[in-house]
């Protein structure tokens, strides 16, 4: 079995004046350091061989929280970068599904992804609902069509669990930290965000079949 640890960066200091999609973008706040930690200790309990980042500033300091209370090296991905406003969301699946095979490829065991909320779920539609099912809209591959894995509640320093088998992929919410934040709006917190699917609550486990092989994936050993 293969298992990745996808971990959101934890709350950026937006006091310094950065845009987020651009590096090296905002810092860590002290609270998201405080997150991150709380992160780290969750990660630090599977054997990862390797953390990866994005290369924006406030995923590589959460990496390297993460990867020092593991003992484990960050290795920087350019792919795992924030969605920019100049790409399509059909684009950030795209380059998220190709790292993904990328990893599953190279055959590690298990490893951690530090990166931000629409890579994160990319990866995780890519592994449960690509190419088997279909999210984009007929006609407009630029629009997200709304599915369960949406509802997956990618807040800041969250941390989920992915695993492989051969005939089987899982999803799975490991962690929300202290302070729960999805993101800031005009410098006040959000606790929370409307659903795409209103009162059917978030998902904590999704498991589909094992298809990622018709995008180039190997099979998975047991």
């Amino acid at each position: 079995m293969r298992r990745l640890l996808l971990i959101r960066h934890g709350l950026p200091d937006y006091r310094v004046r950065a845009a987020g999609d651009e590096i090296p973008g905002p810092p860590l706040s002290a609270i998201g350091c405080a997150q991150a930690r709380q992160a780290a200790a969750v990660v630090a309990r599977y054997p990862v061989a390797t953390v990866y980042s994005s290369p924006l500033s406030r995923t590589r300091m959460t990496a390297e929280l993460i990867a020092s209370a593991a003992a484990r090296p960050v290795r920087v991905a350019v792919d795992l970068r924030e969605w920019h406003r100049s790409e399509t969301l059909h684009a950030v699946g795209a380059r998220l599904a190709r790292w993904l095979v990328g990893w599953l490829r190279a055959r590690e065991e298990c490893a951690a992804v530090v990166s931000h909320a629409s890579p994160l779920l990319a990866i995780l539609r890519a592994a449960l609902y690509l190419p088997h099912v279909g999210w984009w809209r007929p006609g407009r591959p630029e629009a997200l069509e709304l599915s369960s894995g949406d509802r997956f509640e990618v807040t800041m320093a969250s941390v989920f669990e992915l695993t492989f088998t051969p005939a089987r992929v899982s999803a799975r919410c490991l962690f929300h930290p202290e302070p729960r934040i999805h993101h800031l709006s005009r410098g006040r917190r959000r606790p929370g965000l409307p659903r795409p699917v209103p009162g059917l609550g978030e998902n904590t486990v999704v498991e589909r079949p094992n298809w990622l092989r018709l995008l180039g994936a190997p099979r998975c050993s047991r």
